[in-house]
């Protein structure tokens, strides 16, 4: 019987397509060619008889048998790793690096880091703070080990961790029009101005669409970048805004109320982390005081 044989190559090859979901990308961070690349690939996949990548929307896309091998490749590249006198897992285990959008950062993320340092004094923490779009980039490059974000899009090169679900609300001033309303509706804002995220902004799309769909064209009073400085013209009642309850209404602002709206729009609260690497103790122990610090609040609930 013909003994199985091994391919370094095209394991690091597997790697760098799910990290970086395109060929050209792979082969930019391997240092060969394009053609070598899908050579690679096309090789383990025959070697395996499986199918490792389906393209999506001009991305290929890992299936469950791509990731599962990779999580297995871990302990052959740590070993290779102490071989050549890396061993880059030993100093790296006492570091772990967090990014968060600033909203998330600063209303909810800063005490779970603040708790997991006083608990977990070994690791030294590197905590970014970024945009949705580049969290995510930097998750799948694996220049971070976690992230949390509740953005809506996806990268081949990301695992996505549910761990909050809430539902869209309305914030309106103490003073608005609209405070006595118990549930809001978009034809409510015929006449009444709105202050929206800006158009790059995850949350941005999911409002347009609501209108849309109601065929109403609001009065856009402002467009702000953050949920912090939305909700700042919002006490101002200089317009409403329709935002994520999570984490603002755990420590709602003064002059703020929310209103349900008669929408089923849900976001989920996750935890990012790279597909393309082991999720390490520190990873894994920073999740746990992150579930176990979120106070109850009526906007939002766990995911187990």
């Amino acid at each position: 019987m013909r003994k199985a044989w091994h391919s370094i190559r095209e394991y690091e090859v597997l790697r760098a397509m799910i990290l970086s979901g395109t060929t050209i990308s792979a082969a930019r961070q391997l240092g060969i060619s394009q053609s070598a690349v899908s050579r690679a690939l096309a090789s383990l996949e025959a070697r395996l008889q499986t199918t490792l990548f389906v393209r999506n929307g001009g991305r290929l896309t890992p299936t469950a048998e791509a990731v599962r091998l990779n999580d297995n490749l871990d302990t052959l590249f740590q070993a290779l790793d102490g071989i050549e006198g890396k061993d880059r897992g030993a100093p790296e285990q006492l570091v772990l690096r967090i990014g968060a959008p600033p909203t998330m950062a600063h209303r909810f993320l800063h005490s779970r880091v603040i708790a997991f340092m006083r608990a977990q004094p070994q690791y030294r923490i590197l905590f970014e703070i970024c945009d949705s779009d580049t969290l995510l980039l930097r998750i799948a490059e694996e220049r971070l080990d976690i992230g949390v974000s509740d953005l809506l899009s996806r990268h081949a090169g990301v695992r996505i961790t549910p761990f909050r679900r809430s539902h869209m609300v309305c914030a309106i001033a103490e003073d608005s029009p609209l405070r006595d309303v118990e549930v809001i509706t978009p034809e409510h804002f015929h006449d009444l101005p709105i202050i929206t995220p800006i158009k790059r902004h995850s949350l941005r799309g999911n409002i347009d669409r609501m209108f849309a769909r109601a065929g109403v064209s609001p009065k856009i009073a402002a467009e702000a970048a953050t949920i912090v400085s939305i909700l700042e013209l919002v006490k101002a009642n200089l317009g409403a805004a329709f935002i994520n309850p999570f984490p603002i209404a755990l420590s709602a602002p003064e002059g703020i109320l929310f209103r349900p709206i008669n929408q089923e729009m849900e976001y989920r609260t996750s935890f990012l982390t790279p597909i393309g690497a082991a999720m390490s103790a520190g990873t894994r122990s920073f999740m746990r005081y992150v579930r176990s610090g979120v106070k109850a609040d009526q906007w939002s609930e766990p995911i187990p």
